[in-house]
């Protein structure tokens, strides 16, 4: 017997018993999910809507469920208050909260529990079919299953004492579905919500949309479609076919590994999490009382143990969070992200800060876990910390995991208007200890700044020096870069004692050099001179020849004569770098008076 045959024959068993002692439900094979059908205008999903006026889904509970040992143990804990329950059972999918019910598969059956409480509410054999989504509405569970091999799909209601009041059977793939007020929301094909009456089995309603669905639940006492933005079940949805239905997305910009707001809800989410689990988007859609957008106006990132505040209109960072152990599940609730980490560990984020707000403990390690936050409040929690502190936290954390994220943070400090992120820059581009990718991109960011110049005269300052333990040189190429386009006039004197300090390097003093053509005055010229003295007859290499130059034109601009005779005089001298020379040549060469231009343009 196959293994759909052995499927179909158990639930189909079953529901023939049901059936006969509960005179109600049943299996239902009709065309619903037939493509052929044409687009009705929203016409049947607004009746559907004028139905259900004043309906609203109950409030889900406010639990944390991890999947622990060898995925084959439940823990729960609710995120207000009540004890931790553990539920053992073998798992061969993620569990999923559903309303106030957790529904697990393993072992050949499919159960529910009390999401608060842990207690078992039902088991029914599942004949192989595979997990993939449920919604509850506090009197039914929905749930949808695939044949193995991908092979169509199985949609069971099932009431809380475990009668099955409805089987649909499908060689459609079905997505995540809800259930309110007896009417099942079950999207498939990514575009589609069929609107299913569970009493009869009839589809009510179907409506299109022009963005993949393939998920819908309940939240803020209002329902949702969506798996890359939200849709919202409200008096626009007929308008989904045409884009006017309420929605709302999140921003495009860079983030470490390409994180996906939801999986697809037509596949299966195996109990131990994947790195796709670890680089996740979070975000809450508004409730029903206000225009449909990104609550709180954040959505978070997470990547491995860092977690990002980002604005959800223009994608800007607001904050990062450098964590302990790796985060794999979490959920937006109102004013916070709450995150589980592998370690048992559930940390609550304020949303404008970053700063934790409290948190639970599951007390083992975890394989997965998943959040459930529908009337969850946290308390709001303020930060001490700046925001160019907690990215030089994260930039500088030792983990090879993080380095992808950590170029990419490195990117939004370098273009903070915050003076404070000068002064992070400068440490990771002198730190002996920053990796060398980190204070490459470090010094790149430094050159680009227009603020902060106290910090890197500061940096200037700390000169090599064996004797006083000063080890370490300054980034001094990227500062004297910043410094002229700042036009900084403090920084002449620092600069030009970089120049003859043998700590530098040859970049450094090509960009030193190039400086002293914007800032130095006459207090510069004594090592401008003795600089040039000492290396227009020996300079090596195009960084040299090109200090030399550039130095040999500050002394020139500075209009000193006696200054300019030495430049003069390497000129004409055979001793000088002919590269140099022969750029010289050209500087002290005097201009073409008007008559000579004249005779030279005939």
């Amino acid at each position: 017997m196959s293994a759909r045959v052995k499927a179909v024959v158990a639930l189909g068993a079953f529901v023939a018993a049901t059936v006969g002692a509960s005179c109600g439900g049943g299996i239902t094979s009709p065309r619903l999910f037939s493509s052929d059908w044409e687009d009705d205008g929203g016409a049947s999903i607004e009746r559907v809507r004028v139905q259900l006026a004043g309906a609203k889904p109950a409030r889900g509970a406010d639990v944390v469920v991890g999947v622990a040992g060898n995925a084959d143990k439940l823990v729960g804990i609710p995120l207000t208050s009540g004890p931790k329950w553990t539920f053992a059972h073998p798992l061969d999918a993620r569990p999923v909260i559903a309303g106030g019910v957790v529904v697990g598969s393993g072992g050949g059956e499919v159960f529910a529990l009390d999401a608060t409480t842990g207690r078992k509410l039902w088991a029914r054999d599942t004949g192989g079919l595979q997990l993939r989504g449920a919604g509850d509405d506090g009197a039914v569970t929905v749930i949808t299953f695939t044949r193995t091999g991908g092979n169509g799909a199985v949609l069971l209601a099932v009431t809380r004492d475990g009668k099955i009041v409805r089987q649909i059977e499908t060689d459609k793939q079905l997505g995540r579905p809800a259930v309110l007020q007896g009417l099942a929301f079950v999207p498939w094909g990514h575009q589609y919500i069929s609107v299913i009456d569970l009493s009869s089995g009839n589809e009510q309603a179907r409506v299109t949309f022009r963005e993949t669905v393939s998920r819908a639940w309940t939240l803020n006492e209002a329902l949702y479609f969506g798996e890359v933005g939200f849709f919202r079940f409200d008096d626009r949805i007929k308008g989904a076919s045409k884009s006017l239905a309420s929605h709302a997305g999140l921003p495009v910009r860079e983030l470490p590994g390409g994180p996906l707001l939801m999986s697809s809800g037509g596949e299966r989410e195996h109990p131990t999490t994947s790195a796709r689990d670890r680089i996740r988007l979070y975000a809450r859609p508004t409730g029903p009382q206000e225009a449909l957008a990104i609550d709180g106006g954040i959505f978070y990132a997470t990547y491995f143990r860092l977690v990002m505040g980002l604005d959800a209109q223009k994608a800007q960072i607001r904050w990062v969070h450098t964590h302990a152990a790796n985060f794999l599940g979490g959920g937006a609730a109102a004013g916070a992200l709450v995150a589980c980490d592998d370690q048992g560990k559930v940390t609550i984020l304020d949303e404008a800060s970053g700063a934790v707000a409290g948190d639970r403990d599951l007390g083992e390690p975890l394989k997965s876990c998943v959040v459930q936050a529908d009337g969850f409040q946290a308390p709001r929690v303020a930060s001490t910390e700046k925001l160019a502190d907690q990215l030089e936290k994260a930039v500088t954390s030792p983990d090879a995991d993080l380095s992808t994220a950590q170029r990419i943070l490195l990117k939004d400090l370098s273009v903070m208007s915050d003076e404070s992120a000068t002064r992070v820059l400068v440490h990771l581009a002198s730190d002996p200890r920053t990796p060398p990718d980190i204070k490459k991109d470090a010094r790149v960011g430094l050159a680009l700044r227009r603020n902060g110049a106290t910090y890197m005269l500061d940096a200037l300052a700390l000169r090599y020096d064996y004797l006083k333990d000063v080890l370490v040189t300054p980034p001094v190429a990227p500062i004297a870069k910043a410094l002229a386009a700042m036009k900084e006039a403090r920084g002449a004197g620092p600069l030009a004692m970089h120049l003859l300090d043998p700590a530098d390097d040859e970049e450094d003093i090509r960009e030193v050099a190039a400086a002293m053509r914007v800032l130095a005055t006459p207090a510069e010229l004594p090592a401008l001179e003795e600089f040039f003295a000492m290396y227009r007859g020996n300079a090596q290499g195009s960084d040299m020849e090109a200090a030399v130059v550039d130095v040999a034109k500050a002394i020139w601009a500075l209009g000193d004569k006696k200054a300019r005779a030495l430049v003069e005089a390497a000129a004409k001298d055979s001793l000088t770098v002919p590269a140099v020379r022969s750029q010289l040549e050209v500087l002290v060469a005097p201009p073409p008076t008007v008559g000579d231009a004249g005779a030279a343009r005939d």
